[in-house]
């Protein structure tokens, strides 16, 4: 079976998208293209996942990804992950937000646009 190993995003600031999942989300730079055409990195997680931030092309637009896709994170301690989000000035959705007994979770759009959930659950999604 195939298994995922990153998921991609379009950056007008690539290095400035990069510096913010390092600084909020606690990603860790695994690969620095950032003097490749177009400039890029992959950053990683601790348990083997990797996100790649991708330089967008001037004039090329970015997605709406409201209803095509996100990025979701996993947070052990949900109130304190959003207050520090929020704290660096992401705005979390109002309509969107779930807390049941199966998960708690929140959207907001990260510098470039791009939608981002946080999540946590009692008990994981998988395994």
């Amino acid at each position: 079976m195939a298994k995922i190993e990153h998921f991609a995003l379009f950056a007008a600031d690539p290095g400035a998208l990069k510096d913010f999942y390092v600084a909020a989300l606690g990603l860790r730079v695994a690969v620095d293209n950032s003097g490749a055409t177009p400039p890029g990195y992959f950053l990683a997680d601790d348990h083997g996942m990797a996100l790649e931030i991708i330089g967008r092309p001037a004039g090329v637009p970015g997605a709406d990804t409201r209803y095509i896709c996100h990025v979701a994170f996993v947070v052990e301690d949900f109130a304190p992950a959003k207050a520090a989000l929020e704290k660096v000035g992401m705005v979390f959705e109002t309509d969107s937000v779930v807390d049941n007994a199966t998960m708690t979770t929140a959207f907001f759009r990260d510098p470039e646009g791009n939608r981002v959930q946080i999540v946590r659950r009692p008990a994981p999604l998988l395994g």
